[in-house]
């Protein structure tokens, strides 16, 4: 089967790319013949331009609003180029991409699969949803729409509403990453919604092997990612780090992922041999978890906490959330039992694949 996979490749974002790549894998291990659709989403285009009018007509509500937008641009001028070139990089060389398209959608592909990845959160998208990950638009006679492991916070599910009951039954089959999510999409569609897993869960650490290597196997490193904060708790994190690493021994230093100042290979080979990980991030909790590497995740209790926050509680291992003011030690966590879970889960996840693939 020809499948186009729908998805934010093209974000300057890790887990994005990282998880359009195993998705794209474990599809060709099933024998399909697989491409991502290089979609050119318009908020995401702007939002990594230098500047553009557009984004900064979104701030025009206040001064100060404006200010901080003009500030930010003048962050990706100094640091964006490199970047964008490191995930333009991995697209290039790990991703079977389409010529480039808008909404003209290509229309050769057997089944499109729409996933996985925050696509139908207002936030990721700049307060609109896109049609086009919703599955409206135009495609061959006899192909099929599939979702897979779609995400989306609960403000924005809400207001989806009722307009589920018009999109969903254009969809073959839908599964959504988040439990809570899929109960709502549900309930507001009355139309079965399953719970699949993230794709970077699908498979063991051997389908990294290609995209990682042993650069940062020699250091002693507590690693650092931490890609939301609040006000309160904005620089935390490194500090609690740096505590940690100072228990483990007067060798181990903290490494910071946070700005993705590293190519895509070298932010997974940091996650492998990394002594201890702290992070907010649910890429990076999945990452520790596939390369056994011991960690904690630093809630902010909201909305968008709910994704890692029901993997751990699947997998057993919600001891692995701490607070901000806890003293955190360097503790081991009982791989073998959180494997066998998610085994379990993977499980369901494939089947649903398999199963809505033929």
């Amino acid at each position: 089967m020809k499948i186009g996979i729908l998805t934010f490749h093209r974000a300057h974002n890790y887990g994005a790319v990282l998880q359009c790549y195993a998705l794209q894998e474990i599809l060709k291990g099933m024998g399909h013949d697989v491409k991502v659709i290089d979609y050119r989403q318009p908020w995401i285009e702007d939002f990594y331009k230098f500047f553009s009018f557009k984004m900064l007509g979104r701030r025009s509500s206040s001064l100060s609003s404006m200010v901080e937008y003009m500030k930010n641009s003048l962050k990706k001028f100094l640091w964006s180029p490199c970047r964008g070139a490191y995930f333009r990089d991995f697209r290039n060389a790990y991703l079977d991409m389409t010529a480039s398209c808008g909404t003209d959608i290509p229309q050769d592909f057997d089944c499109y699969v729409i996933g996985s990845d925050q696509l139908w959160s207002l936030h990721c998208l700049g307060g609109e949803y896109d049609r086009i990950y919703l599955g409206d638009f135009g495609r061959p006679e006899g192909s099929s729409l599939l979702g897979y492991a779609v995400s989306a916070d609960v403000k924005s599910v809400q207001g989806l509403g009722d307009r589920l009951k018009d999109i969903l039954p254009s969809f073959k089959a839908l599964s959504m990453r988040e439990g809570k999510i899929a109960g709502m999409v549900s309930s507001y569609s009355g139309m079965e919604c399953m719970t699949c897993l993230d794709p970077t869960l699908l498979t063991d650490a051997s389908v990294w092997n290609p995209v990682t290597d042993e650069k940062w196997a020699s250091r002693k490193y507590v690693l650092v990612y931490e890609v939301r904060w609040k006000k309160d708790t904005k620089g935390l994190l490194k500090k609690k780090a740096a505590e940690l690493a100072a228990r483990i021994g007067p060798d181990c230093e903290v490494l910071d992922v946070s700005r993705m100042k590293y190519p895509v290979r070298d932010f997974l080979s940091m996650f492998r041999y990394a002594s201890y990980v702290l992070t907010t991030s649910f890429h990076g909790i999945v990452f520790s978890i596939l390369f056994e590497t011991p960690f904690y995740a630093l809630p902010l209790w909201d909305s968008y906490d709910l994704r890692y926050r029901e993997l751990l509680a699947s997998l057993g291992a919600s001891d692995r959330l701490v607070s901000f003011d806890e003293v955190i030690e360097p503790q081991s966590l009982d791989f073998t039992s959180v494997k066998m879970k998610l085994d379990e889960m993977r499980a369901g996840s494939l089947d649903f694949l398999k199963n809505n693939l033929q």
